[in-house]
């Protein structure tokens, strides 16, 4: 006999059991798989909205016979099926069809401009060639898609011949390659399609330079000698006429002046023709902030006396504006600062500025503060449409450790811009001013009349990546109270330089000078003496911490001396790294005579590229901790510190 415990299951506990297990067993899981039963479905993911119920789905394999990795990269990344394989599936067989037999001329494209045209395609779809495939057709899913490419011999350009050429001699400067030969189409190279689409394009552009502004690629025979690997190329080109530019036709202006808005640009009409003038004249149309988007059209024809009519395609932003910042380093404290702007008052892009900024937030007393209040008016194209006017009214206070100097400046100038890397300036300041500090009070009322010269090559403004950035001012003053006349002089120079070919990798350096003559340090203005310290100077030192010293206190210097040098690198799109070292210091002389030496710092920072510019967290560490009065330095802003 069996023991009551151990009595079989009878068939209708073994049904129940058989379902509960059907049932339950999936829930044990988090990710459970959908299952049907009595005809209906458990479990079941709801379909993505985005996808055709009739989607074909598939994989990809692909398979370059004797291909280096260079020439693999290069068809992979043609190949739609492969860089989409993740996105949403072709809705449908035909779509997805459709989609494979797109692959031929992509890849075909591809090893032309790898140089191969003798190459081999074979796509199989399930195993079948997929032009025998109905577009109706029921596939597996996903589907295997296999190619095998062949990409055969390398060719290289056999005859070469340009029919229509001008005469290269020396270009300009800012193309890299001036010359077909310098891209590659010359007999022997190889035989990359790119050589011969850029040589064309550069054909034209060397035409147009010249004045030419119609030219054209009228003839293009390509000719494959597969017998020898070899590519013939004969290119002719029709200059067409040399044309001056024509009349200047304004649309979408609404309240600028639409005479005034052509007359901006520069051109002249009856000029000589040159692209140099009407990439210059956007720029300058862009410099004055009233447009969201301009831009100058060329007819396709020339009109009477061979001049070209230009079309000038314009929209405008919103007449006010305002904005504002936050920095922050621990040894200048945080800042903040916001501006109002009116962007065109009468017409002809006219602005008026109102600014204010709060900086060197170290406490709580709002005594210990730095305040600056201006308003600034703009007055574009005042006597050349490169040339502006400039008036403004500063209020500030500063209390750095060493003083506190309150002063109002009146400043009036012009601005020049020679061509588009340099300019000129000129203005006249009037600035009365009252300064403490451990010496006692004094007022200062300066007059200042100040020249300069820049010349800024960079090819990014916040995020430079080759090119210089240098200035150099004089600045002739009389000191009404004390009876000082005398100069003050700056010069500055920021250098890039990219190691790589890419621009990941950029050694920055800069070096900065500057100059009393005429005035005794106790009879200028603190404001006027040279400090050395802080973040746009010696980081890792405490703002205007350096400089000859009076019973201990920094008292400012008639001279001074920086420089820095970084190692910039990209490590992804989104995420840099630098390493820098700075140095500096202010001087009692009014030339740098090293009795106190150099102050020296070294750090590090971490960069996040945003498309306003890279964010910016930089730790750095003095060298000589007494005098720096801390251990480390944090500083973070946008753009690069130089």
């Amino acid at each position: 006999m069996r023991a009551k415990g151990n009595r079989p299951p009878s068939k209708t506990a073994r049904f129940v059991a058989v379902a509960a297990s059907l049932i339950l067993t999936p829930l044990c899981f988090q990710d459970a798989a959908a299952f049907e039963l009595f005809g209906h479905r458990f479990f079941e993911a709801a379909p993505d909205p985005d996808i055709s119920p009739d989607a074909q789905r598939y994989t990809v394999a692909i398979d370059t016979v004797g291909a280096d990795d260079g020439l693999h990269a290069a068809v992979v990344a043609a190949s739609a099926l492969w860089t989409g394989r993740d996105d949403t599936p072709p809705p449908s067989t035909a779509a997805f069809l459709s989609r494979v037999n797109a692959e031929y001329g992509r890849i075909t494209a591809a090893l032309y401009r790898e140089g191969r045209y003798g190459g081999t395609i074979e796509i199989t779809v399930d195993g079948r060639d997929p032009d025998a495939i109905a577009p109706d057709a029921t596939l597996p899913q996903p589907v295997k898609v296999a190619i095998r490419v062949s990409p055969g011999p390398l060719f290289h350009f056999g005859k070469v011949e340009i029919a229509g050429a001008p005469s290269f001699g020396q270009e300009n400067t800012d193309f890299k390659k001036s010359t077909p030969a310098e891209i590659g189409l010359v007999s022997g190279q190889p035989a990359r399609a790119g050589a011969v689409t850029e040589s064309e394009k550069l054909l034209i552009d060397a035409w147009r330079r010249r004045g030419h502004p119609l030219a054209s690629i009228i003839k293009r025979d390509t000719i494959a000698q597969h017998d020898g690997s070899t590519l013939d190329v004969a290119i002719t080109v029709d200059p067409g006429p040399a044309a001056s530019f024509g009349p200047i036709a304004v649309t979408g202006t609404q309240r600028m002046d639409a005479g005034y808005t052509a007359w901006m640009t520069g051109i002249e009409p009856g000029t000589p023709y040159s692209p140099a003038a009407i990439e210059r004249g956007q720029k300058n149309l862009r410099r004055l902030q009233v447009f969201s988007s301009q831009r100058i059209e060329e007819a396709k024809k020339l009109g009477p006396n061979g001049q070209l009519p230009l079309t000038l395609n314009v929209a405008e932003r919103p007449l006010h504006v305002f904005g504002g910042g936050v920095s922050y380093a621990t040894e200048d404290g945080a800042g903040v600062e916001a501006y109002w702007q009116h962007r065109n008052l009468w017409g002809h892009a006219e602005s008026l500025k109102l600014s204010g900024a709060v900086n060197g937030i170290a406490g709580v007393d709002p005594k210990d503060f730095n305040y600056d209040l201006a308003a600034t008016f703009t007055r574009p194209g005042i006597i050349t449409p490169f040339t502006d006017l400039t008036a403004a009214v500063e209020a500030k206070r500063e209390t750095p450790d060493t003083y506190t100097e309150t002063a109002v400046t009146a400043k009036i100038g012009l601005n020049h811009a020679i061509t588009e890397q340099l300019s000129a300036s000129l203005g006249l300041n009037v600035t009365a001013s009252r300064d403490k500090d451990p010496q006692g009070t004094d007022k200062f009322l300066l007059t200042g009349l100040p020249i300069g010269l820049s010349y800024d090559s960079r090819d990014d403004k916040t995020d430079p990546h080759q090119g210089f950035n240098a200035k150099v001012s004089a600045e002739p003053f009389y000191e009404a109270n004390f009876g000082n006349a005398g100069v003050i002089a700056d010069a500055s120079i920021a250098s890039y330089l990219p190691v790589d070919r890419e621009g990941r990798f950029v050694l920055a350096g800069r070096l900065a000078a500057g100059s009393i003559l005429g005035a005794p340090i106790d009879e200028m203005p603190n404001g006027r003496l040279y400090y050395a310290g802080g973040g746009s100077s010696v980081r890792g030192y405490t703002y205007r911490s350096l400089g000859p010293k009076e019973n201990g206190v920094v008292v400012g210097g008639l001279s001074r001396l920086e420089g820095s040098l970084e190692m910039r690198a990209k490590v992804t799109d989104s995420f840099g790294v630098v390493g820098f070292v700075d140095a500096g210091n202010a001087f009692a002389s009014s030339y740098p005579d090293f009795s106190d030496g150099l102050r020296f710092a070294a750090g590090a920072g971490i960069r996040y590229y945003t498309g306003l510019g890279p964010v910016r967290l930089d730790v750095a560490l003095p060298l000589d901790h007494e005098q720096a009065g801390s251990t480390v330095g944090v500083y973070i802003g946008l753009g690069q510190s130089f």
